[in-house]
């Protein structure tokens, strides 16, 4: 599955296109400087890879899916 990067990800630049990979846990924290702010519900985070190979693990609220 493929997504576009709503949040910078570590090395992988907001607005990426990414390919989606497994699920790795889920997002206790979100920061006030997260897209849409802090929020006390748990999302679950997954592991994307930019074209370069990056990867990064990426809360879902961060992703925009691309069909």
């Amino acid at each position: 599955m493929k997504a576009r990067l709503l949040h910078e990800a570590g090395s992988i630049n907001k607005g990426a296109m990414v390919e989606v990979g497994g699920k790795k846990g889920v997002n206790h924290e979100r920061r006030p400087d997260d897209r849409g702010g802090a929020n006390t519900i748990s999302a679950p985070v997954y592991a994307v890879t930019d074209e370069d190979g990056q990867t990064e693990i990426v809360d879902t609220r961060d992703l925009q899916i691309v069909r």
